[in-house]
């Protein structure tokens, strides 16, 4: 008669090993024992891999006093996005515009959706806490300040506390 496993032995199936007359014995003797074969030199290390570094994370932008991001100088918005390329501005409705502003002062704007979208042309200029900018059709200038987003990804237009639209790059 064979010898009954250990209950923990049973849980895992060694129950079965030992009533068809397996002892587990022998092979339990030689793992504990020491190898007479001489251990095999290690492997060499693999050889380095160059990884391409990941685009840098956007930074997030500074805050003021009241816990939003600091309002970008005209001199800055002026550098950032009146270059003469083209962005696209999403109203707050969802609206998008594909806008131009030129270095020399002039704007241009075309809405993105619609059957024959019409282009509109304007003026801009910079101030110091952001810039103003005038569109055919309307006499009136309004005058908005420029933040980056809390995650730095977007630029936010206000026109004083109401969000007027986002910046971004196509």
């Amino acid at each position: 008669m064979t010898p009954r496993a250990p209950s923990s032995h049973r849980r895992f199936g060694l129950v079965a090993l030992a009533a068809f007359g397996v002892s587990l014995a022998p092979a339990l003797a030689q793992q504990s024992a020491p190898s007479p074969v001489a251990p095999a030199a290690p492997a060499p290390a693999p050889a380095p891999v160059a990884v391409p570094a990941a685009a840098p994370a956007p930074q997030k932008p500074a805050l003021d006093r009241h816990g939003m991001p600091e309002k970008m100088s005209g001199e800055q918005i002026k550098e950032i996005w009146f270059d003469g390329r083209p962005f696209v501005a999403t109203g707050p409705d969802g609206t998008a515009f594909r806008m131009v502003f030129t270095p020399d002062g002039k704007a241009s704007r075309l809405a993105m959706a619609g059957k024959k979208p019409k282009p509109v042309v304007g003026f801009w200029r910079v101030i110091a806490e952001g810039y103003c900018s005038r569109w055919s059709g309307s006499n009136r200038e309004k005058c908005f300040n420029v933040r980056k987003s809390e995650d730095g990804t977007r630029t936010i237009v206000r026109f004083g506390q109401q969000i007027a639209g986002t910046w971004e790059r196509p």
